[in-house]
């Protein structure tokens, strides 16, 4: 069996659309993009889209108590 074929038991659709929903929020320096799952509570932060201000950035994610390593560790988005 060839590893790139999918077993029953998996999906060929992408993840976030199965799962998840993705909710854009506009800040000082771009837009912050976070993925809610609804088995669990609150949202998680996986990107960002239109970044005009990494620095601005940085002090949106500081201002909302995320860790400010975030943005050296998740993708820029295309939007």
């Amino acid at each position: 069996m060839s590893t790139n074929t999918p077993t029953e038991y998996e999906s060929t659709e992408p993840e976030h659309t199965r799962t998840q929903s993705r909710t854009r929020v506009p800040v000082a320096g771009g837009v912050l993009i976070y993925e809610s799952h609804p088995e669990e509570v609150g949202r998680e932060l996986v990107g960002f889209e239109e970044v005009t201000s990494w620095s601005e950035l940085r002090t949106a994610l500081s201002a909302r108590g995320i860790g400010v390593g975030a943005i050296h560790h998740k993708p820029e988005l295309d939007g």
